[in-house]
């Protein structure tokens, strides 16, 4: 068992330069943001749906848009 329990600590003593390496690289912070643009994404079209697919979503626009809520405002419109 003794054995087993140097064989783990050398293999994970292995690995730490790799891993200081890459995070040192601002590899970690580009996958981060990439992560966070993917979920920012995901939202926003996940919104999209919602608001144009279903029932509710397409009542809400209708609503808003009889009221004046989302109707585009053209040049001369003040």
């Amino acid at each position: 068992m003794k054995t087993e329990a140097r064989d783990i600590a050398v293999a994970a003593a292995n690995q730490v330069p790799g891993v200081a390496g890459y995070l040192t690289t601002g590899q970690a912070i580009i996958m981060t943001l990439t992560g966070v643009l993917l979920l920012v994404q995901i939202g926003y079209y996940i919104r999209k749906w919602w608001r144009e697919e279903t029932d509710w979503g397409v009542k809400i626009k209708a609503w808003a848009e009889r009221h004046g809520f989302s109707r585009p405002m053209g040049l001369d419109d003040e």
